[in-house]
């Protein structure tokens, strides 16, 4: 064999080695196969997310209910709530962002470990 089909030779097998290693990356890096993978491995996180967020929908989408009993000093209350509002947006506000940044720096590691963890493994022919 010469050096030329023994090169020739070796490029073809780099390339179905390639083939078979991005046919199992686009495998693994599914977003369905992610999400399914994510929900097999914590079930009850999912499931509490789930009622969670029904919760809230169903709060938010239906209307509250009137009080049996309407209160004689409307404005001493609507001043009252009108002061915790005030005080409490601009801590609503920075405990926000606190948990953005929290979690957005979070996910960058985690993302940046999970794949470092598996930038060595070479797929299975």
């Amino acid at each position: 064999m010469t050096p030329k089909q023994k090169v020739l030779n070796d490029l073809a097998l780099a390339r179905t080695q390639l083939g078979a290693h991005l046919q199992l990356a686009s495998e693994e890096l599914n977003p369905k196969a992610v999400f399914l993978r994510s929900v097999r491995k914590h079930p009850w996180v999912w499931i509490g997310a789930a009622s969670l967020s029904g919760l809230f929908l169903v709060r938010s989408l239906m209307p509250a209910r009137a009080g049996k009993f309407e209160r004689d000093n409307l404005t001493a209350s609507a001043t009252k709530s009108g002061l915790i509002a005030l005080i409490l947006s601009p801590m609503l506000a920075m405990a926000k962002q606190t948990a953005w940044k929290y979690g957005s720096q979070y996910l960058q590691s985690y993302l940046t470990e999970h794949f470092s963890r598996h930038e060595g493994e070479r797929p299975r022919a």
